[in-house]
């Protein structure tokens, strides 16, 4: 048990490389472990918000289709684990202590100082090769073009809505986000793009043509119709056409998610996958992605969604309203890290809820919470409780059982809070753990 905590110790380490944006590293380490990523069937997905929901639909439906899948997210909620799944269950921790194991003396011979996420990515591959995947769903972590993951060839590329996000390092207009975002894109490759912002279309649309990449773009090659508040869709796209399409995450931003990865779902069928009507509609009726508008407790009513930026703040706003009603102001926990968009989120948040414990979040770019207090204050009870876990406990507590607790603003803060529900109700794990 030590030697296992000395090696994640070893591994949580590295985040102290800080991030470096270079290709040729990871090619450099991949190709010292046989090249993995050559050997993976991958769709490549990137964008500002929808990603991972996106992901995960797609996931699912492969897997409805009988397709053995690797999906790749990121950042994790709970447990590193959670980030590398095949067919639905997180890799095995003893399985991943393994593969840390095995792969650190490769890459300290050929002197490569791989940062946190070079290394885990690196990892993913091979995890996922060594499975024999029919299938990698593979969610970019930053941007694109530079990406870790961004060594792929994938089958597919997908590009989901573009907003303003991680501005330092991927430019401060959409078109600058865009060209980062559609990095991902290859020659030769088909591509699917929702996004809807005119001069992102333009940059991607651009790029897709100069590199031959056939390209399906959402409100020209295909579409969708909300039934919200009702969780289904009708789609229509170039060769699938769907009624009344059940979809197993709440909010119209969802729907927006759930048509993308049906376009990509039909970009893999024209490429010869068995994806049937059935299938697909099964996956997107049972797919989970926690963290996103999920209903964690009901006794009071908590609500924990991961948006952490503008954009899935007013996405949240809107299914707040249609889930809840006009009326309903929850408690909010909220926190976020120094480098998104603070002012604006509290600004946007402030009118809807009825008070805000402002805490921290675990990694180091945390914001302070003190900076909140005078966005808040004028609207609503502010308060501050540093400790995340403190302040869960406090909200729960004062909250009367007909109340609802909203906790919101970092993937990280639903992380933290995550363990003290899944403690009372007896897991350990979001997903269940693949066999070994």
């Amino acid at each position: 048990m030590a030697a296992d905590a000395d090696t994640m110790s070893w591994l949580y380490s590295l985040e102290s490389r800080g991030e470096v944006y270079r290709l040729e590293r990871m090619e450099h380490a991949l190709g010292l472990i046989g090249n993995p990523h050559r050997r993976l069937q991958a769709v490549h997905i990137a964008g500002t918000k929808g990603k991972g929901s996106v992901a995960a639909m797609l996931d699912a439906m492969l897997r409805a289709a009988g397709y053995r899948t690797g999906l790749y997210t990121k950042p994790h909620l709970v447990r590193l684990t959670e980030r590398t799944r095949i067919s639905g269950a997180e890799m095995p921790a003893e399985l991943l202590l393994d593969y840390v194991t095995r792969l650190r003396p490769i890459f300290d011979r050929a002197g490569l100082a791989l940062t946190f996420f070079e290394f885990t990515v690196a990892l993913m591959f091979l995890y996922f090769a060594d499975s024999a995947v029919d299938a990698a769903v593979i969610e970019t972590g930053l941007g694109g073009r530079l990406d870790s993951t961004n060594v792929v060839r994938p089958m597919l590329s997908v590009i989901t809505s573009i907003g303003f996000d991680h501005m330092d390092r991927l430019g401060n207009t959409l078109a600058e986000i865009a060209r980062e975002k559609g990095g991902i894109i290859k020659r030769d490759v088909p591509a699917v793009v929702g996004a809807r912002a005119p001069e992102a279309r333009q940059v991607l649309c651009g790029m897709a043509h100069q590199l031959n990449s056939p390209t399906q773009l959402i409100d020209r090659d295909f579409g969708y119709v909300s039934r919200a508040p009702a969780h289904r869709i009708d789609y229509q796209g170039c060769d699938l056409h769907l009624r009344d399409v059940e979809v197993n995450l709440a909010g119209p931003c969802q729907h927006e998610n759930a048509a993308i990865a049906l376009a990509a779902a039909e970009a893999l069928r024209a490429a010869g996958w068995r994806l049937e009507e059935h299938a697909i509609r099964r996956g997107l009726a049972d797919v989970v992605w926690p963290g996103r508008f999920e209903v964690v407790s009901r006794d009071p009513l908590v609500i924990f969604d991961c948006a952490h930026n503008e954009l899935s703040i007013a996405a949240l706003l809107e299914t707040m309203r249609l889930e809840l009603g006009e009326a309903v102001r929850p408690r909010l926990l909220f926190a976020c890290l120094a480098d998104k968009q603070w002012r604006e989120m509290a600004g946007l948040l402030a009118p809807h809820v009825s008070s805000v414990v402002l805490t921290t979040v675990r990694p180091k770019r945390s914001l302070e919470p003190e900076y909140l207090v005078p966005l808040f204050a004028p609207h609503v009870p502010a308060k501050v409780v540093r400790d995340p876990l403190q302040a869960i406990e406090n909200v729960m507590g004062e909250a009367r059982t007909d109340e609802v607790i909203l906790v919101a603003g970092s993937v990280y803060l639903i992380g933290d809070v995550y363990p003290w529900f899944l403690e009372r109700q007896g897991r350990r794990a979001l997903f269940p753990e693949a066999a070994l």
